[in-house]
């Protein structure tokens, strides 16, 4: 059945919600959207990690001006995932701009500086440094009388800031904000699109709704739907907060093992937001809730929270007249941040398709978006197995994460790395029966780069006798002084937020064209 869309309902009020309600309406002017929320419902109160894609998605996309939205959400920047100890690994930054290590494709000499990357991992990224002076990626321009900004950063971002400029942009666009708590969800007859949700004073009837309720997926969880799950045992995590001051921002998401899961750090302006994500089939609560308060024993926390999560996605995100988004839609585990912005970028993708289809309603254009939802979902969680499948553990909860399903592709690319090594274009593998194996969400060939960090190692180099010149090496080494020059220059959090610099900033992707590639001279 096809249907024009004329009004939208989002139910759902937290993060995602409010991003696919302003999503929707970038490429929808006209239509008439509202979002049904319980603000007496504190949204899950974690700190935000995100990704490099968030910032384009933010300004460019969403319009939302970068001066305001420093002055007001006060993020910090992102440059990495440092994993301060994977696995008793040496630490190792995976860094937004990590290709950037990778010499120019047409460099006849750039087998040379693959290896020596393999033989070292000894190149560091303009926003390694600026992670490791715990810096802002801020900087004065004497040419433009101003300040610029390096882009190859995400943000971290306290969750109520953000919430509540998110708000009050809904208000600015036309978007209505409903306090109300959904208390009644009615489906057709064979429960493939709703017709209508109440609450104990009114009902909402619309078009097009989308679920935005988190793990409690009160609309999806009515239609029918199938979900699938990932094989995957971390399931719980702890969340807790801690005081920070300004000096002490680490701008980067800090990650390390435990004996049943990982640990994370994430500065925000406001706090030092904590977690342990756990196994509970391996470790009980309590204990691992010691084994939190001990790796952070330095720290007293505040607020401890506990979470449970289900590994998986809905495979059909778009069901009859019902779209979901958030935690709604799926979850497969923290590690890499990448719930929030690949859920901007959904959103996004179904604004577009809305409004370059005439907001037509069918089942053609529903699967155009359902196959790009699992195309994307599998991407990520290939992203995230790799981190497992080279992981090293002595007791029953890591032999299980190593033992984790990988995909073809994820397969293919790990034989081609151990063939070939590390390679400088993203590829697409094709299978012997000419099936495309590509990652859609992360650059395949950073893939190689992380996979060393890890200890994964390569025939290709280990059979072959490669000589590393001195000239190369020379070459790498002016380049990281240059990223160590680079980020002494940058200003700290301190300069940014305290003195009033925010108001001058202007954003100027150009003025680090030359931080972002290796230095030839």
């Amino acid at each position: 059945m096809a249907e024009r869309i004329t009004n939208v309902t989002v139910v759902g009020g937290g993060d995602a919600g409010l991003l696919a309600a302003l999503a929707v309406r970038t490429a929808n002017p006209d239509l008439e959207i509202e979002v049904v929320d319980d603000v007496d419902e504190s949204p899950t109160n974690v700190g935000k990690s995100t990704y490099q894609a968030i910032v384009p998605l933010l300004h460019s996309v969403l319009g939302i001006d970068e001066g305001r939205f420093l002055r007001e959400v006060k993020p910090v920047w992102k440059g990495s995932v440092y994993f301060q100890d994977w696995c008793g690994n040496e630490p190792f930054h995976y860094a937004f701009d990590i290709r950037s290590v990778k010499p120019d494709v047409g460099d006849p000499r750039s087998v040379e500086s693959l290896y020596h990357y393999y033989d070292t991992q000894a190149m560091s990224t303009p926003a390694e440094g600026i992670v490791e002076q715990r810096k802002t990626p801020l900087v004065y321009s004497p040419a433009k009388n101003s300040y610029v900004g390096y882009s190859n950063m995400a943000y971290h971002l306290s969750i109520d800031r953000f919430n509540d400029f998110l708000r009050t942009l809904c208000r600015e666009r036309d978007i209505a904000l409903v306090d109300d708590r959904i208390t009644d969800v009615r489906t057709n007859a064979d429960d493939t699109r709703i017709e209508q949700v109440s609450s104990q004073s009114t009902t909402y009837r619309s078009d097009l709704y989308v679920d935005a309720t988190g793990f409690k997926r009160l609309l999806m969880g009515k239609l029918e739907a199938a979900y699938e799950s990932f094989d995957i045992p971390l399931d719980t995590a702890l969340h807790a907060t801690a005081d920070l001051s300004i000096e002490e921002i680490v701008p980067a998401t800090v990650v390390e093992t435990g004996e049943y899961g990982w640990f994370w750090q994430i500065d925000t302006f406001d706090d030092r937001d904590l977690g342990y994500v756990f196994a509970s089939e391996y470790v009980s609560e309590t204990e691992a809730l010691a084994e939190f308060e001990a790796h952070r024993e330095e720290e007293e926390l505040r607020d401890v929270e506990r979470y449970q999560f289900d590994s998986g996605f809905y495979e059909d995100a778009w069901v009859g007249n019902c779209v979901a988004t958030g935690n709604a839609l799926g979850f497969i585990e923290p590690l890499q941040s990448t719930a929030l912005t690949t859920h901007l970028s959904n959103s996004i993708r179904l604004s577009h398709l809305l409004a370059s289809h005439g907001r037509i309603n069918n089942v053609d254009i529903r699967d155009s978006f359902n196959r790009y939802i699992r195309g994307t979902w599998n991407s990520v969680y290939d992203f995230i197995s790799v981190h497992y499948a080279f992981a090293d553990g002595d007791n029953a909860f890591w032999e299980a994460m190593q033992s984790i399903p990988l995909s073809d592709r994820v397969e293919q690319y790990i034989e081609y790395y151990d063939r070939n090594g590390i390679e400088l274009y993203d590829s697409e593998l094709v299978t012997e029966e000419g099936t495309e194996l590509s990652m859609l969400t992360f650059p395949t060939s950073s893939l190689y780069l992380i996979m060393r960090n890890m200890g994964a190692t390569s025939s290709f180099y280990e059979t072959h006798d490669f000589t590393v010149s001195e000239e190369i090496k020379e070459r790498w080494r002016r380049r990281n002084a240059f990223v160590e020059r680079l980020a002494d220059e940058c200003l700290t959090y301190e300069e940014v937020y305290k003195s009033g610099l925010v108001e001058s900033y202007i954003r100027n992707e150009r003025a680090f064209a030359q931080a972002a590639a290796p230095n030839r001279q």
